[in-house]
């Protein structure tokens, strides 16, 4: 074909994608109405192969250079990074994680009743019998807790902080990242985690300052064992992605599962921080168990509270 009638035959398409992005340059693609996507689309792809057939017949035209032109400006609409805005992390915590808590919250349920049901067994066990307590606690923590931990008031607040902060956070997401075992690992991180739980609360019932030892896990664990439901949350949904496919095809439910299950992680990042803050920097304090229970009983309130904008907000919209 030669290069005048190639022109005139595509030349309409190569106007109308002219449009295309001036129209995005002013107004953004958001401006656009679906079907104008589709078309846009439809051209820039339709557009893309007239480049490549021009560079075949006609290199060094004046065509494959406009046409290359063209397309690079398309280029960045059709490929585009999404940006985020600056204000997102609180649009983020205040708005979009709160209501994908409402979104998931059968998978936090589940979540949480799994690590229950390690801390029931474990509780049981060794409330009857003391001596269980080896099967679920190791060697450190048992001589730990026969001195129903002491203060320590050289303890350096900072350096804690931060090594609770990653050994919380590896647990969360070891029950996130597990959910690939068809959510079996998940599973048993929950419910190991259940199970040393209860397992210590029962010694501390047996044999210690049940206060004092309550004093020391609920100020932060509050938030901390909420957060690892969440995670827990997140690693249920991808094995039922894989597991449960429904209408979709099981590559594109894992696909969706593991965005659904990606998009509550930085929720859980967020109360992991302030739950290893709280362990650094309140818990160990050398102050009255009770008022850590009151600080404990807000932080429940406030968490409640929080949770609650999830409804709100679907009442609002």
């Amino acid at each position: 074909m030669k290069e005048e009638k190639f022109i005139s035959s595509n030349s309409h398409l190569w106007k109308e994608l002219e449009a295309f992005s001036t129209k995005i340059d002013k107004k953004g693609i958001s401006h656009l109405s679906s079907e104008e996507v589709r078309r846009f689309l439809h051209v820039f792809r339709q557009c893309s192969h007239h480049l490549a057939y021009s560079r075949t017949h006609y290199s060094g035209s004046n065509t494959s250079l406009y046409l290359n032109s063209l397309l690079s400006k398309c280029h960045s609409h059709v490929y585009a990074v999404k940006k985020v805005s600056p204000g997102y992390p609180l649009k983020y915590i205040g708005i979009i994680f709160p209501k994908l808590l409402r979104k998931f919250k059968w998978y936090v349920l589940a979540s949480f009743a799994f690590f229950l049901l390690g801390a029931i067994v474990s509780f049981i066990s060794v409330f009857y019998d003391t001596s269980n307590a080896t099967l679920f606690l190791p060697s450190s923590v048992l001589s730990g807790a026969k001195s129903s931990g002491s203060h320590a008031s050289n303890w350096n607040y900072p350096l804690m902080s931060s090594t609770i902060m990653i050994n919380n956070i590896t647990v969360a997401l070891r029950a996130f990242v597990f959910g690939i075992t068809l959510g079996l690992g998940t599973i048993y991180v929950l419910f190991y985690n259940g199970l040393t739980l209860g397992a210590l609360t029962a010694l501390m019932y047996r044999n210690g300052d049940v206060i004092r030892y309550w004093s020391l896990i609920l100020p932060h664990g509050i938030i901390e064992l909420t957060a690892i439901f969440i995670s827990g949350a997140a690693g249920l949904i991808i094995a039922k992605s894989i597991l449960l496919p429904g209408i979709y095809s099981r590559k594109h439910s894992i696909v969706k599962g593991s965005k659904d299950a990606v998009s509550l992680i930085g929720g859980v990042i967020f109360l992991l921080v302030i739950a290893g803050t709280i362990e650094g920097f309140f818990t160990p304090l050398n102050i009255s168990p009770i008022v850590k229970l009151f600080f404990a009983g807000v932080t429940f309130v406030l968490l409640a509270v929080y949770f609650s904008l999830a409804y709100v907000i679907k009442n609002k919209n």
